[in-house]
């Protein structure tokens, strides 16, 4: 009793949630589709009336010999105007809905683009965000199949109910026995309902690990790679296993629900032959007419059929329920940490690091441990280490993607935890290694995109574009207003190291007190990358410039430089000081320079 109270209240509050989407961006639609549906459900049975009224006034006609059309024009005049009336609804509703199911491809999509950006990085990361982010974009067609289920519940329910009325005086225990069955019905589907859940909650992992390798099949950039090296059948196979599995689960639990759903379809033909019987000996006992015998026959479709829409609907609102219940949390349950107050202004601060320590979010392993670290207003930072040394996750924690685990960081002496990010954000221009490429959008659009707050002008990019070597845009058949992907029509794709020069571009242009840029010239070659600092120094003479690099030709010109060895501070000083310290930094900075000659 417990389980299927709090089943009920779960489907409750889903219904409630799917209700309050729609009927907050579409109010009038939603209202004019239920109202139509309602009055539809209605028709069956008025078309049932009316027939039967055509068929007593004809047998009453042809027994008194005395037969005139005109005496039929008045039932022919409903029948007609009927008629009209109910396709001109349907002609409504049609409409209505497909208006509902085109909006729906943009607000649903909408709806989770800004839950994302609401629930921030941090929480972005977090395995059961991902896996509930992902089953949303699976259920987005149940989610507007969910609101069409709820209204076909009560418009079968009306219906039923209707139908009811004309049965309850004549046959009362048909109608008893259609509800013992469709409790029965119910406690069934509820079953394999749930075993079909776990399995799809369960593989969430595997499912999305699936798509991926399915995207990365169907990617031409990195399927170039997997035909080449025969990788394809391996990708293949893992897909494969996994759908076979899955699809045998499935299989396995349809297969006993239909042999369950095939025993209630023969206890509901009982029923309905049941109810046949009662009526037609009512006929033979001379209690109802030809016309009243039509109707009632016709009643008992209708109460039988509605029944039935009406259980199946229940049956698809819980199996819905138990999908969409779950990504239902990703905007209920789940919410973005606590904001400070605290506004900054738009200049460079003081960045201070106070004995801080951090670990990931489901991990025990420390990360960074006691670290200190001052960085003055307008100082150029550069950062060195090995892979896994901890440098991209320091300066995460600077752009407070990540609080810290232990100790504070302080911008102008105010704990970044209390600082409103937005005000942060607006003093930051961040450059990561694993930089989007906005393959649908234009030169121009990438790089004004970063740039909300200010006024773009083409002499603004074309400024930017020059600053990051990045003028081969301009020569572009479209020129800056070139899409970049070849997927699109007249687009094309830039290499690599073209991509890079544009997003750096795009940090140029946006124009922050505080710059980071992490691994900037990974793809681009050694001259265009002396070019690019040349202006990064020149660009950035009153801002903090905060840079990650393996290339020491990119930090030796930097104030100071911060060397990261698991985790922890072992050098800082200028290029100078620290080839004198003959350090781990002097040590990697001739291996490097030795391999150039």
């Amino acid at each position: 009793m417990k389980f299927l109270k709090s089943e009920f209240i779960r489907t409750y509050n889903v219904t409630k949630w799917v209700l309050s989407i729609y009927f907050k961006n579409y109010p009038i639609l939603v209202s004019v589709f239920i109202t139509t549906e309602l009055v539809l459900a209605l028709g069956n049975l008025l078309n049932a009336y009316i027939i039967a009224l055509v068929t007593d006034k004809a047998i009453q006609v042809a027994q008194s010999g005395a037969v005139k059309i005109i005496d039929f024009i008045p039932i022919i005049a409903l029948i007609i105007g009927l008629y009209i009336f109910l396709e001109t609804l349907r002609i409504i509703n049609r409409y209505v809905w497909r208006m509902i199911s085109y909006k729906d491809m943009f607000l649903l999509r909408k709806m989770l683009a800004e839950r994302l950006a609401f629930l921030g990085i941090q929480n972005l990361e977090k395995p059961e965000i991902s896996n509930k982010s992902q089953r949303f974009s699976e259920e987005m067609g149940n989610i507007s199949g969910n609101l069409q289920t709820i209204i076909g519940i009560f418009s079968s329910f009306f219906a039923f109910i209707s139908a009811g009325i004309v049965l309850i005086n004549t046959i009362p225990f048909v109608a008893m026995m259609f509800t013992v069955t469709m409790i029965f019905k119910l406690i069934v589907n509820q079953k394999y309902i749930r075993q079909l859940w776990v399995v799809n909650r369960d593989s969430t992992e595997e499912r999305r690990k699936t798509y991926s390798s399915l995207n990365t099949l169907s990617n031409p950039s990195s399927l170039k790679e997997l035909i080449l090296s025969q990788g394809t059948r391996y990708l293949h196979t893992k897909t494969n296993n996994y759908i076979d599995w899955v699809v045998g689960k499935v299989s396995d639990i349809r297969k006993k629900w239909s042999s369950w759903q095939f025993i209630n379809l023969i206890l509901d033909s009982t029923v309905f032959g049941y109810g046949i019987i009662i009526i037609l000996q009512r006929l033979v006992e001379k209690i109802i007419s030809i016309g009243q015998l039509t109707f009632e026959i016709r009643s008992l479709r209708i109460f039988s059929d509605s029944f039935s829409n009406f259980t199946g609907n229940i049956v698809s609102l819980r199996e819905n329920t138990v999908r969409i219940g779950d990504v239902m949390e990703l905007f209920t349950e789940y919410d973005t940490e606590k904001d400070g107050e605290v506004k900054l202004k738009t200049i460079a601060p003081s960045i201070s690091f106070s004995n801080v320590s951090f670990k990931y979010p489901n991990s025990d392993k420390l990360i960074f441990k006691g670290i200190e670290l001052n960085i003055k207003p307008g100082e150029k930072i550069a950062i060195v280490g090995e892979n896994g040394a901890g440098k991209t996750t320091l300066v995460k924690l600077i752009c407070r993607i990540y609080r810290v685990s232990g100790g504070e960081i302080n911008l102008n002496n105010i704990n970044i935890n209390e600082v409103k990010i937005s005000t942060w954000y607006k003093n930051l221009a961040i450059l990561f290694q694993d930089y989007t490429q906005y393959m649908h959008l234009t030169v121009k659009e990438n790089i004004e995109i970063d740039s909300i707050d200010k006024t773009t002008t083409t002499e603004s990019i074309l400024r930017s574009l020059k600053k990051a070597d990045a003028e081969f845009s301009i020569k572009y058949k479209n020129g800056i207003d070139q899409i970049l992907s070849e997927r699109y029509k007249d687009g094309i794709r830039p290499s690599t190291g073209q991509w890079q020069k544009i997003a750096i571009a795009r940090v140029f242009h946006r124009d922050s007190p505080v710059l980071i840029l992490d691994e900037p010239t990974a793809s681009i070659d050694a001259v265009a990358e002396a070019a690019i600092f040349d202006n990064i120094y020149k660009f950035a003479k009153d801002k903090t410039v905060i840079i990650i690099s393996h290339r020491f030709s990119t930090v030796r010109n930097a104030d100071r430089i911060i060397v990261l060895d698991k985790g922890k501070i072992v050098e800082q000083g200028s290029h100078d000081d620290l080839l004198k310290n003959d350090g781990k930094y002097a040590h990697a900075f001739k291996l490097q320079a030795k391999g150039y000659q």
